[in-house]
């Protein structure tokens, strides 16, 4: 379908951290406020209006109705980034609306399956930059606000005001979206406070041709505690949530050498926080968070890359020297990851390319049991591209101390199904494996978080697992397929993940090797031009063991878990800036452990006005 068949979108679920509000004005004067409220700033015009998506940690992951839109791009030349990716990637970029690209990264990067953002499409038209300002406000009932065995209720308010901006010239280009949110909850107010979530990217050519600065950035706010699927609906207290940040800024220099090599060289700062509120460990009543969990680090990456250029014909060498000291407490006490490779591709065929990798590793980390590596690294692939839209990597060597598999595939099945899967082992924490993707990610259409090879969905921060300060060998694997009809779009995703400690943060915790499985099928169809609805159902299982019979691995064992989540929204444009929102959402949790387990419903209604 086109742009003009589906003019709506949906609010999604913030979570809290304790930053304590005065006053506020009762939720039914803010919406009266904002139906009067005049337009305050002019934005960009889209073709034909705006797509409805259902994104984020409160409407299912399924886009509502997608079709075949597109995506007006500007008129003008724009900025593209010329740093030098992996040599799997595509010869030229798939789906890639932010043309930032993606900065040389980490092999170990382990891509998520869902989405981040809640927004439509922010086209440009013909400006070279657009703002578009907004804000929403949302009145939630729950029966069990705290997800516990013994249920206590409660009414939460929250007020969304929002930014987001875009801008595409020939000397910069990027997107950034920040929605601060104010919970206000009715009886529970210690629970009251500001969620701080957004994204951003910005790529700006000093001098053109020579001298770039690429700066990224994300926030947000998750659940600490395993078993929470995205996407389900849920209702999560600020007791068990954790403010995360990730952010890295790059100036880096790039010098192509005629047609035989081009030279790229580059520093990176980085800077990573997940931490609890002080609610977060006060008494059990408020929620299930595990002590230990909260951490943060900066780091300096350096960084130099040489690419063989086209007077090398099908063959492609590149030699990379990469490495990171990180400043920290905990696992990053004087620790660092260091990697010097040599790859190679050779292109049997057009669409047919063999991959190659040999190298050297050294890595250290601190922590409860300190361990460090220090190993040759190789790897054999091969690079399909059966068109100009799919592409499959496949992998298998040795990185990290082990040998492993790797997959990255998106494929587009005929002209209205898409397939990608992904299979990824690493060695990494919370924090640097967001901050790998955070590097090795670009943005779709609607500002979602996406695999810069594969054009796969990617999540920085999965909770599934929980959050931890603990160092695993984490293996990740995901599928989604996705099918569209004119006014329907049918999905399903499923995740499996696994995850070892290797050594942690804190003495005092004592687990836990975990394992992890969900599914979501989402059905979107649109009901008119201005209403659309969704249903959703999804499965997830947790299982966790005790780790090596030590403390300071993680969280405690919460034993095998089964979640079951349900969950219908409908949503109507009632005119061309204000959209309402109204979702029904239920959720199980069984638990092999007594009185772990809990059922909730929650019912949502919103408001969204955009100027």
């Amino acid at each position: 379908m086109t742009d003009s068949e589906g003019p709506l979108r949906a609010r999604g679920m913030w979570r809290s951290v304790p930053i304590k509000p005065g006053a506020a004005l009762p939720a039914s004067l803010v919406v009266a406020l904002l139906i009067a409220l005049p337009a305050a700033a002019q934005i960009a015009p889209r073709a034909g209006g705006t797509t409805p998506v259902v994104t984020g940690d409160g409407p299912p992951p399924t886009p509502a109705v997608t079709g075949d839109s597109t995506v007006t791009q500007p008129a003008m030349p724009v900025l593209q980034s010329p740093a030098l990716g992996p040599l799997s990637a595509p010869d030229i970029p798939i789906n890639r609306p932010f043309l930032g690209g993606a900065l040389p990264g980490f092999a170990n990067a382990a891509p998520g399956l869902g989405v981040a953002g809640v927004d439509t499409p922010f086209d440009l038209g013909n400006r070279p930059y657009a703002i578009r300002p907004a804000i929403g406000v949302e009145v939630l009932a729950t029966d069990n606000v705290f997800q516990t065995s013994v249920a206590r209720g409660d009414i939460v308010t929250t007020i969304a005001p929002s930014l987001e901006a875009a801008i595409a010239t020939t000397r910069l280009t990027g997107t950034l979206r920040y929605t601060p949110a104010l919970r206000l909850y009715a009886t529970y107010s210690s629970q009251d406070g500001v969620d701080q979530v957004g994204d951003g990217r910005l790529l700006a050519a000093l001098v053109p041709g020579l001298f770039y600065v690429d700066v990224r950035g994300a926030a947000s706010v998750v659940p600490t505690f395993a078993g929470f699927i995205p996407g389900s609906g849920q209702l999560v207290a600020g007791s068990d949530t954790m403010q995360t940040y990730t952010a890295q800024v790059t100036p880096f220099l790039v010098h192509r050498f005629g047609s035989a090599a081009t030279v790229q060289a580059g520093y990176s700062f980085q800077y990573s926080s997940q931490n609890f509120t002080d609610f977060s460990q006060s008494s059990p009543e408020f929620g299930q968070s595990g002590p230990g969990s909260a951490e943060n680090y900066t780091a300096h990456r350096g960084f130099a890359v040489v690419r063989s250029g086209e007077d090398f014909g099908r063959l492609a060498l590149q030699a990379r020297v990469d490495g990171t000291k990180y400043v920290g407490n905990g696992i990053y006490d004087d620790s660092h990851r260091f990697i010097t490779a040599l790859e190679t591709r050779y292109a049997i065929l057009r669409s047919v390319a063999l991959l190659g990798e040999i190298g050297y590793e050294n890595q250290e980390y601190s922590g409860t049991s300190p361990f460090s590596i220090s190993d040759a690294i190789w790897s054999v692939g091969l690079r399909l591209t059966p068109g100009p839209d799919s592409i499959v990597v496949i992998k298998y060597g040795r990185q990290n101390g082990f040998n492993s598999f790797n997959l990255n595939a998106g494929m587009a099945l005929g002209g209205r199904t898409n397939l990608f899967a992904t299979y990824r082992e690493t060695l990494a924490t919370t924090l640097t494996q967001a901050q790998d993707l955070l590097a090795t990610t670009t943005v779709d259409a609607l500002g979602n978080p996406v695999d810069s090879q594969s054009g796969a969905p990617a999540v920085l921060i999965n909770p599934f697992l929980g959050l931890s300060d603990t160092l695993y060998r984490m293996r990740i694997g995901t599928a989604s397929l996705r099918h569209h009809w004119p006014r329907d779009v049918l999905t399903l995703t499923g995740t499996w993940q696994s995850q070892d400690p290797m050594t942690s943060a804190n003495n005092a915790v004592s687990v836990a090797s975990t394992r992890g499985t969900y599914a979501t099928l989402s059905w979107g169809h649109e009901l008119s031009p201005r209403t659309t609805g969704v249903a959703t159902a999804q499965y997830g299982r947790v299982s966790g063991q005790l780790g090596f019979g030590q403390p300071g691995f993680g969280q405690p064992s919460q034993g095998d878990t089964d979640i079951y989540a349900l969950s219908a929204t409908l949503m109507h444009q009632l005119n061309e800036k204000l959209t309402g929102t109204i979702q029904v959402a239920w959720t199980n949790n069984t638990s092999s452990v007594a009185n772990e387990g809990y059922t909730q419903g929650v019912i949502r209604a919103g408001l969204r006005r955009t100027f």
